[in-house]
């Protein structure tokens, strides 16, 4: 029997070590201004790698990569007897100790420890992994891949209304890499008047702005995107800084909605790294280096927009290649009981700490450094003592250090040239930031080019090849060539549903031109690309999600499933060139020789020629009673619907003109 006097009030001492070394969750315990370590169980010592000495050091120096992540600080909170949550909250921590941060996500509780006259002692930290639950959650969102959808319907119409008003798109550059964060405020009921622009100049130059209307409400919301507006005008009709705001503060003094706006607009060169400045009422921009060291930019704003303030002088710098600026509204950096300047060092913080650490490669984070530091910037500054209590932008530019190379390729003119050319091609059009409607333009224009090569322009037999030649402008344009040097051939059949690759060009990209010499031909392909922007609620930044883009693999499948109504056909990867007989055989097999009825699903098709398109149309004569599926943002879907198959789809809305989406 133990000693009664020698028992705790919480039971036998020895019971309770046992026990604290076998929980499953995670305990801190940390002791006196210093954060002592004095207590860690097992289970959390492995997840910050189970470093020797942890016992007894400062924890702000053994684990010093936390710096930036927001947790010292509310330790430092619990310190002075401020109790806090955290929820699913990312935290990269060096458990290797090799430089390269590893991800993980926790549930936490900082409390203070208290001495028994009640002055605070310490903080004891009670944590668990999230981390399987939220790779689970990510799992089931991209398969179920309607996230998009019940994301909108779960928004409400204040996120459709910022969504209409803000920019769609951001633009796609060669030697700047631009990504934007737009957090709408907790309340469904109410609609910021915050705003963000990036606009490719006529000289080459890249126009960065930001800005806030007073108040809230449709008509913030409105004036917000009239003032939008009228400085996008203004920049591209080739106004200078100092014009463009000029423009803005005479615009706003005509309404009350309009007035007392704040706004903060840049022009950067590219080719030069030459920044101007200027700012009414707004807060200045935050530039990290390509080591993370941070500086706000010495700006001396004037006053509000329409208040009779006066010009707003232009500050004038230059960024070195790798330099980011940050670009924010008041929203990022306001908080309940906090200073501005406190504020504005905890920004500056998580944005160092986010451009300094080294990811390992199983993050979901963004691989684009603009994107990455927006993700984290906002997680982490959301989870500040009273969170986002109004709409927030934040808005990145990286001025790269090279610009991204053209991309050339020569390849055989045979069908087995099309799977290297899209991955190729896919691989440019990821490095350069392409969003996904627009990689899937590209790749399906170029595989319709290359096809009509492959069948057109050398005669059977003939060992030859052909060019892909991809750039990209500084306004945001891909011009992509396709360019041979035989004589191109009429096809020596009826062609049924052939004959519709320049059709289809022509609904995939934005211009086409083609041009027969006597050395060949060339097909020249020009479209605007960019990548949607990220409007979203701001407590929605606290939920991680699959950020980074799946890897496409390029292999054709297909497999026959058996449903009440009779058989089905999966089929997934390519249909082109190389892959059509298979296509064809399936369809007619499955069908057996077109007797039975066959619903062909689609939705995984990664790529759907003119040669699929062909066949499709030869065995719906055959197959007595064909169906096609495919979700309506799926590759597939846009082919079908262009080139007359659409009939074939369930719910068919009719035989009306159909458009490419965001022409």
């Amino acid at each position: 029997m133990v000693d009664p006097q020698s028992r705790w009030s919480s039971g036998d001492p020895q019971a309770v070590i046992d026990g604290f070394e076998q929980l499953p969750g995670f305990v801190w315990i940390f002791e006196g201004p210093e954060l002592r370590v004095v207590a860690a169980n097992p289970a959390v010592r492995a997840a910050v790698g189970d470093r020797s000495g942890l016992i007894g050091e400062p924890f702000k120096q053994a684990v010093p990569e936390l710096a930036g992540q927001h947790i010292f600080e509310l330790l430092d909170q619990a310190l002075q007897g401020v109790r806090s949550h955290g929820y699913e909250q990312r935290v990269l921590t060096d458990r290797d100790g090799d430089g390269r941060l590893t991800e993980a996500f926790y549930t936490f509780d900082m409390a203070p420890w208290r001495n028994p006259d009640g002055s605070v002692r310490g903080v004891i930290v009670q944590a668990v992994d999230a981390t399987p639950v939220v790779a689970a959650r990510q799992a089931a969102e991209a398969a179920a891949a309607t996230a998009e959808r019940r994301y909108r319907q779960a928004a409400g119409l204040v996120l459709e209304l910022q969504r209409s008003l803000l920019p769609d798109a951001l633009p796609v550059l060669p030697r700047v890499q631009v990504a934007a964060h737009y957090l709408v405020a907790g309340s469904d009921l109410v609609a910021g008047g915050d705003w963000f622009d990036a606009v490719p100049l006529p000289d080459g130059r890249l126009a960065l702005t930001v800005g806030d209307v007073v108040g809230h409400g449709a008509t913030a919301a409105a004036a917000m995107g009239q003032l939008r507006t009228v400085a996008r005008q203004a920049l591209q009709s080739g106004g200078s800084l100092p014009d463009v705001l000029n423009v803005l503060d005479a615009f706003a003094a005509h309404t009350t909605a309009t007035r007392a706006a704040t706004t903060c607009l840049a022009v950067l060169d590219p080719a030069t790294g030459a920044l101007d400045v200027a700012s009414h009422g707004h807060p200045a921009p935050l530039l990290l280096d390509a080591t993370g060291n941070d500086r706000y930019l010495p700006l001396t704003p004037s006053g509000p927009l329409g208040t009779g303030a006066g010009p707003a002088p232009v500050h004038t710098c230059r960024l070195a290649g790798g330099d980011l600026l940050l670009l924010y509204t008041d929203g990022l950096i306001e908080r309940p009981r906090q200073s501005l300047h406190d504020s504005a060092r905890a920004l500056a913080a998580a944005a160092s700490a986010a451009r300094r650490g080294t990811l390992d490669e199983d993050t979901t984070l963004p691989d684009r450094l603009p994107d990455r530091i927006c993700t984290l910037v906002t997680e982490r500054l959301a989870l500040a003592e009273g969170g986002f209590g109004d709409d927030t932008t934040l808005l990145a530019a990286h001025l790269m250090p090279e610009p991204v190379a053209p991309l050339h390729l020569t390849l055989p003119a045979d069908a087995t040239a099309l799977r290297p050319m899209r991955q190729r091609m896919r691989d440019w059009l990821g490095r350069i930031g392409a969003g996904d409607q627009d990689t899937s333009d590209l790749l399906h224009a170029a595989g319709e080019a290359a096809t009509n090569v492959i069948d057109h322009a050398y005669p059977s037999g003939t060992s030859a090849t052909f060019t892909i030649h991809a750039t990209l402008d500084d306004q945001g344009v891909v011009h992509l060539t396709c360019t041979d040097q035989g004589r191109w051939r009429p096809p020596v059949r009826d062609p049924g549903g052939r004959g519709r690759g320049l059709t289809m060009l022509h609904g995939l990209v934005d211009r086409v031109e083609v041009r027969h010499t006597e050395a060949g031909t060339t097909v020249s392909m020009h479209h605007h690309v960019g990548r949607p922007t990220n409007v979203t609620t701001a407590g929605a930044a606290q939920a991680a999600g699959p950020h980074k883009q799946a890897t496409v693999v390029d292999e054709f499948t297909v497999a026959v499933v058996e449903t009440p109504t009779g058989p089905a056909l999966r089929v997934h990867g390519p249909v082109d060139l190389a892959t059509g007989p298979q296509f064809r055989t399936a369809i007619l097999g499955t069908s057996r020789g077109g007797s039975l009825p066959l619903t062909v699903d689609l939705t995984a098709v990664t790529h759907l020629s003119s040669t699929g398109v062909q066949i499709l149309h030869e065995v719906s004569r055959t197959v007595s009673d064909l169906r096609v599926t495919a979700t309506p943002r799926s590759p597939a879907h846009g082919v079908l619907r262009l080139t007359g198959l659409h009939h074939l789809l369930p719910d068919s809305p009719g035989n009306g003109d159909w458009a490419p989406p965001n022409r």
